[in-house]
């Protein structure tokens, strides 16, 4: 815990930006009234102007910020309308490339900059206000890579109906992806996995797990499911989230923990709300009742 404390000398004067654009405030808002408030940041700079001998503002590092013991999380959200009034194939194709392939390079490019230069990102444009939390080792760092895309879930349910949820596909690839209308796989598997939240999913996440502890154990999770040797296939996030959440591994703890030999693995609609009906469900929301009044008051995401 000591690696992601809060350097006492700093953290008392910090104001956490609220936002300009409705993406950075609906991240500011996550910020502010989820499990994420005490370890996350939006709106975070870096001084690579001014290192390169330059005037001027920083450069925008990411649009939220979070480190958790040894664990970063690098969140990149894009407003994008995705117009879907003509051919939908080349509206995908262009809502894919602005609002997922242009945050993931975001994403990319702010894990390069944390691993290089850890000490050169800070809380103001002007990079005066120095991030006020410690990173982790680099050898023990983990990294998750999140892109929030608005707007396609309102396209998605209105073609497909169901929830609106992006579909997931991890043997979709690169550039097969503008091919494949509302459906993400691994965007650049070389650079590290991107999880792709849109407007239904990440509400879904942030509220069903209960602690950042539960959220980056599950991003962990995900990641290795995805990326192993199987293809998998689901209709939806909150369709693997039910898998993971029924499933224990032999430690006991949640896990994608599938019997057999598949190559392939799919899951469709109908597990979710299976679990959202299911008696662990309604005993796992009852024993959290009691805390609720005490999230409320400290901002949880309720």
């Amino acid at each position: 815990m000591a690696d992601s404390a809060p350097l006492n000398s700093v953290a008392p004067a910090i104001t956490r930006s609220e936002g300009v654009t409705a993406a950075e405030k609906y991240l500011a808002k996550l910020c502010k009234h989820s499990f994420l408030s005490m370890w996350s940041y939006p709106g975070v700079f870096r001084d690579q102007k001014a290192a390169a001998g330059g005037k001027g503002d920083g450069k925008e590092l990411c649009d939220l910020l979070v480190v958790f013991e040894n664990h970063v999380i690098i969140f990149s959200d894009k407003d994008c309308r995705f117009d879907d009034t003509g051919d939908l194939q080349v509206a995908w194709a262009r809502w894919f490339k602005k609002a997922i392939q242009n945050s993931a390079k975001q994403v990319w490019g702010a894990e390069r900059w944390i691993r290089q230069f850890p000490n050169r990102f800070f809380l103001d444009r002007r990079c005066t206000i120095p991030f006020p939390i410690n990173l982790p080792n680099p050898a023990k760092m983990i990294v998750h890579r999140i892109v929030v895309a608005h707007d396609a879930s309102r396209a998605c349910k209105q073609q497909l109906g169901g929830s609106g949820s992006l579909m997931i596909d991890s043997g979709l690839v690169g550039e097969a992806h503008l091919n494949m209308p509302f459906t993400i796989g691994q965007i650049d598997p070389a650079k590290g996995y991107v999880h792709v939240f849109d407007d239904t999913t990440l509400d879904i996440v942030m509220s069903t797990l209960d602690t950042i502890t539960d959220f980056t154990v599950y991003l962990t999770k995900k990641e290795q499911f995805l990326t192993g040797n199987k293809i998998v296939m689901a209709a939806g996030e909150e369709e693997l989230l039910a898998i993971y959440l029924r499933k224990l591994n032999r430690a006991g703890e949640h896990d994608f923990v599938i019997p057999g030999g598949y190559d392939c693995l799919s899951f469709p609609e109908g597990f979710w709300d299976e679990f959202v009906r299911s008696p662990e469900r309604q005993a796992q929301i009852e024993s959290d009742r009691i805390s609720y009044s005490w999230d409320r008051g400290k901002g949880h995401w309720r």
